[in-house]
């Protein structure tokens, strides 16, 4: 069994990348629908917005995903917020409002986290 290289990162004074934790849940059938046909352009869309630096997505259960993205800063975030695949979910969401249950956090790293073999997360946008 091999050794593996653990590290932890550099950050700035004052980070400016933020993570974005994002979650959906289906809440009848024109959730669970709508839904399973967006997830992986919500996914594509999400990774070729500028400033976002990686996506990882999960399947939570049959009818839950989350995904957490990693960005350059607030603002690139922000100007995501205001383009075509947001608006696009937020619509079916206006007219559909018990359809999905949708959350969100934003977090601002504080210290390094630990990572082993290649960089993922913060340490693609500060690392080594």
């Amino acid at each position: 069994m091999s050794k593996s290289s653990l590290y932890q990162i550099q950050l700035p004074e004052n980070p400016s990348a933020v993570v974005f934790v994002n979650g959906m849940i289906a809440r009848d059938r024109s959730g669970f629908l709508w839904l399973w046909r967006h997830l992986n352009s919500i996914r594509q869309s999400t990774v070729k917005a500028p400033g976002c630096i990686q996506v990882k997505a999960g399947i939570c259960g049959a009818k839950e995903i989350i995904m957490v993205s990693y960005w350059e800063s607030d603002q690139h975030l922000m100007d995501f917020f205001r383009g075509a695949a947001h608006r696009q979910m937020m619509q079916f969401n206006t007219r559909h409002p018990d359809s999905l249950c949708l959350y969100n956090e934003m977090y601002y790293p504080a210290k390094s986290g630990k990572y082993s073999h290649e960089p993922q997360g913060m340490a693609m946008v500060y690392g080594l």
